[in-house]
């Protein structure tokens, strides 16, 4: 083995991205390029002392600005979820079972407890708990130390082989649709040496603003996601370097935000009233969801007074201005 399968073999197989890399083998590559051993709070103390005997070097504390992750497992109120989808799309291990618009679930005995889940759940229905005493007793119930540690290492490398054969799942499939799409692009472009008269030709009529809105969305999907993982994955509180970057992913989100309403509203000027007035009603229910759900997770984070104040006056905006829109409707 290679010292970064090495160092690989001894990380928790998360992928959480908390150590500021996207999954555990590029902070692998970090580690055997010198880069700190102590970045990685799933794995702790423990993970710690192995790399440190590893790579022959001092142990050092865990670094606390990083937050702590306890043994736990993700939980959808199952009452509450959509059938999205999105969870289902972070999750680096398929570890949550669902089809769209029907009810997803967690499968316990696979979660790593990375939290990637939650950021994306725009109904905010998933949650963190501690891990099932269950669980932690197959491992605890162990007489031996090293059965133990055996346990756990075969529970990460369990871990890595389902990350592993989902990236290879995501290629193939991506790889399948570019197949497609060349073939389409083959299949309707003219053959050489024959011509097609304009009047036998298809008439399609595109809407440019269509696709500046799509893209206009994405932009604003990732900008959202891009915040609320740095959110989660910078401690409390941030450093001043983290706080600058949280103020520019901010400020991209909300430009990002700002960009969408501007197309939405044009094109809503150029649709019918109803059209419009449904759109309006769409977007402010969403908006209060939006706010409603800041608001619980600033809560359960306890945060400062004046911040709560701030959350508490967003959702009353948010409420008013739906409820308008409904009688207005009505």
């Amino acid at each position: 083995m290679s010292l970064i399968q090495r160092i690989d073999a001894l990380l928790p197989q998360t992928q959480c991205g908390k150590c500021g890399h996207p999954g555990c083998k590029p902070y692998a590559q970090g580690i055997a390029q010198g880069e700190a051993i102590n970045k990685c709070p799933p794995g702790g103390a423990e993970t710690i002392s192995a790399l440190a005997s590893l790579l022959k070097i001092p142990v050092v504390a865990l670094d606390t600005e990083r937050g702590t992750a306890p043994p736990q497992v993700a939980y959808i109120r199952e009452a509450e979820c959509i059938g999205c989808t999105k969870c289902i799309q972070a999750c680096p291990i398929d570890a949550i079972l669902g089809a769209a618009k029907l009810m997803h679930t967690v499968i316990i005995d696979e979660c790593t407890g990375c939290d990637l889940c939650i950021a994306p759940c725009p109904v905010d229905c998933i949650e963190m708990r501690p891990l099932p005493e269950s669980v932690i007793a197959v491992v605890g119930g162990l007489a031996h130390e090293a059965e133990q540690y055996q346990a756990r290492t075969q529970k990460r490398d369990h871990a890595r082989t389902r990350y592993e054969r989902r990236t290879e799942r995501l290629n193939h499939e991506e790889q399948q649709r570019l197949t497609e799409r060349l073939v389409r692009t083959q299949r309707s472009a003219p053959v050489a040496g024959t011509s097609q008269n304009a009047e036998d030709m298809p008439l399609v009529v595109a809407n440019p603003n269509d696709a500046a809105l799509k893209k206009a969305k994405v932009t604003l999907a990732m900008a959202r996601a891009q915040l609320n993982k740095s959110l989660k994955a910078f401690g409390h509180p941030p450093t001043r370097q983290q706080q600058a970057q949280l103020v520019l992913l901010q400020e991209q989100f909300e430009s990002a935000e700002q960009a969408l309403a501007k197309l939405e509203s044009t094109s809503e000027v150029s649709a019918p009233a109803p059209v419009s007035n449904n759109a309006e009603l769409k977007r402010a229910k969403i908006q209060l969801a939006m706010r409603r759900a800041e608001l619980k997770k600033a809560s359960a984070q306890a945060q400062s007074s004046s911040e709560l104040t701030l959350l508490c006056d967003a959702v009353a905006a948010a409420e008013l201005t739906l409820s308008t829109l409904e009688q207005s409707e009505a």
